[in-house]
């Protein structure tokens, strides 16, 4: 894997066109992907909230019916009852045997009955049928009674009373034809009615249902909680006890989130209290988060190989014209230098003359005395004779290697060597056209510069352009000035001035550009490829102009372009 990882990073710094693609493709697949997780994220949440107000309709309707059950059961009786106290003879209140009758038909009646009583003004039951000993008991001091003072009707808290057991009564008032004289009708209901109720509500096994009173007393036992009759302690939540409407929140619970749901009885002090704890609300978008995670890998799978072939087709696209691009810009260099070589065909060939004509007079002369003189006499005469025609060989081989190394297509080289130097040998090309048309070359070279290592052949094709232009800018009798200079010991400038009628400023910004030329014969492409050569060698090829003042091109070149690469 390291392995893998290694020859990947180093083909990503070394091969520019792999990085090129790897770069492309990692920036498009990003951008590509932006809207699909923006899509995805709110989808989610849209889904999330509908599935939690789903839920939370849901268990505000399943509350609401839980609770009109309870009401209904409550009212039921209340009316009933109510019917009894005011409907029935004066004989059904008195006789224990009639109100025996009545209990049962009305236990028959109505569900969850356990006992029937009737207690007077004083708060004493004078009449009871149940299953327990209650005839006689004194509720004056009873919660119950003593709100029945007020009310002309009750649904009493759970409570245990004289039996012990948890239960609640339903009490009417029935006013007698004495003055401020009544009684109560009041019938008693086991607290396990109203387990039954709240337990048809479908809860999970981490959650809870269960009634409270307005002291927040459980009138129901509940799972979390504790049994019936205990205080309702577990969280700091104000329940608005007046409000008849069902609430819902999410609360903290044991440190999670869970959903609490509660909504008042009427005709009642109790408050039907729902906890859901479960998180039922939680499973569709788990579902859905399945679905959409596959979905979005197998979208960003189908983004990335789309994205992988179009980028690699037009990276490969871009290779091939890079290289037909370099092999064009090679073939312009070697005719741009082609044209330089012909341009200075005529200088040549007078340089090669001279020396051709001296080996011809030698020859000449060495023949002669070869007929008509003795060659042990003459021998010292041969020897300078023949070290003369040595020296103007050697003479015309160096005029050759210079347009050999010009004219040649060769790989590019770098090499050592004094750049003051290069510029006296690119002179010496030209030097002939110099002189016809009087021109003076002043050179202010600076001593002791470094070596620089660079291509040799291309910056001396670079300096020829350039010192081209300059001599057919100026008139007969110009000047030309050549400077060098060492700029923070990294880099060394090359100027080239000459007293022309120097650029336009509305030429100047096309002079780079390739066939564009300010010569009536040219080919425009001189200043384009000497800009390239030297932007390829890690330097940099400036121009400034006035007119009538002249143009100084300005070449800056490293002393060393791998150090600087590596900086």
């Amino acid at each position: 894997m390291l392995n893998l990882i290694r020859q990947f990073l180093t083909k990503l710094t070394e091969d520019r066109y792999f990085y090129l693609k790897f770069r492309l493709i990692l920036l498009n697949t990003f951008f590509a992907i932006i809207p699909l997780v923006i899509v995805v994220t709110i989808t989610y949440f849209w889904i999330y909230n509908i599935v939690h107000d789903e839920f939370r309709n849901n268990l505000r309707w399943q509350m609401a019916e839980t609770r009109h059950s309870l009401e209904f059961f409550i009212s039921e009786r209340i009316s009933a009852l109510k019917f009894i106290a005011h409907s029935y003879p004066e004989d059904y209140f008195s006789d224990e045997k009639k109100f025996y009758r009545l209990f049962l038909d009305f236990k028959k009646e109505f569900e969850g009955i356990v006992d029937m009583g009737i207690v007077n003004s004083k708060g004493i039951q004078i009449l009871y049928v149940g299953p327990y000993q209650l005839k006689g008991k004194d509720y004056s001091q009873a919660e119950w009674f003593k709100e029945m003072t007020l009310r002309t009707e009750y649904v009493t808290d759970v409570f245990l009373g004289y039996r012990k057991i948890p239960h609640f009564s339903i009490i009417i008032k029935q006013d007698l034809t004495s003055k401020d004289d009544y009684r109560l009708l009041r019938v008693s209901i086991n607290m396990d009615i109203l387990q039954r109720f709240v337990s048809k509500l479908e809860l999970g096994s981490q959650d809870d249902i269960f009634l409270i009173n307005k002291d927040k007393i459980l009138q129901t036992n509940s799972k979390l909680f504790g049994s019936a009759l205990e205080p309702f302690k577990s969280f700091a939540l104000k329940i608005e006890t007046d409000n008849k409407d069902i609430k819902i929140y999410e609360i903290d619970l044991n440190k999670k989130q869970a959903y609490l749901a509660y909504g008042p009885i009427k005709e009642t002090n109790w408050i039907l209290l729902t906890i859901i704890g479960s998180k039922p609300y939680k499973k569709i978008p788990s579902f859905f988060t399945k679905e959409v995670t596959l979905i979005s890998l197998f979208s960003i799978a189908l983004i990335f190989f789309v994205i992988t072939s179009s980028i690699n087709s037009l990276v490969n696209r871009i290779h091939r014209a890079d290289q037909e691009r370099e092999i064009a810009i090679a073939n312009a260099e070697h005719a741009d230098k082609l044209a330089s070589i012909g341009r200075l065909a005529a200088g040549v060939a007078h340089e090669i003359n001279n020396p051709l004509a001296i080996i011809n007079e030698k020859a000449g002369l060495m023949k002669d005395l070869l007929e008509y003189g003795d060659i042990c006499q003459n021998k010292d005469r041969f020897i300078q004779l023949i070290s003369a025609i040595q020296e103007n060989v050697t003479r015309c081989k160096t005029i050759t290697h210079r347009l050999l190394s010009f004219s040649k297509k060769i790989d590019r080289a770098r090499e050592d060597f004094y750049i003051n130097e290069a510029i006296q040998e690119v002179i010496g090309f030209i030097e002939k056209e110099i002189q016809t048309k009087g021109i003076k070359i002043v050179y202010d070279f600076q001593k002791n510069l470094p070596k620089i290592r660079t291509d040799k052949g291309q910056l001396q094709q670079v300096l020829l352009n350039i010192i081209n232009n300059a001599v057919d800018a100026v008139d007969i009798g110009g000047l030309i000035e050549i400077k060098t200079e060492s700029i923070d010991n990294d880099r060394i400038k090359i100027s080239i001035k000459d007293n022309g009628p120097g650029i336009p400023k509305d030429r100047m910004k096309h002079i780079f550009e390739p066939f564009y030329t300010t010569k009536s014969k040219g080919t425009g492409l001189g200043l384009y490829i000497s800009y390239g050569i030297i932007k390829k060698l890690g330097g940099d090829l400036k121009v400034l102009s006035e007119i009538g003042k002249g143009s100084i091109f300005s070449i800056q070149i490293p002393v060393n372009p791998e150090a600087e690469e590596i900086k």
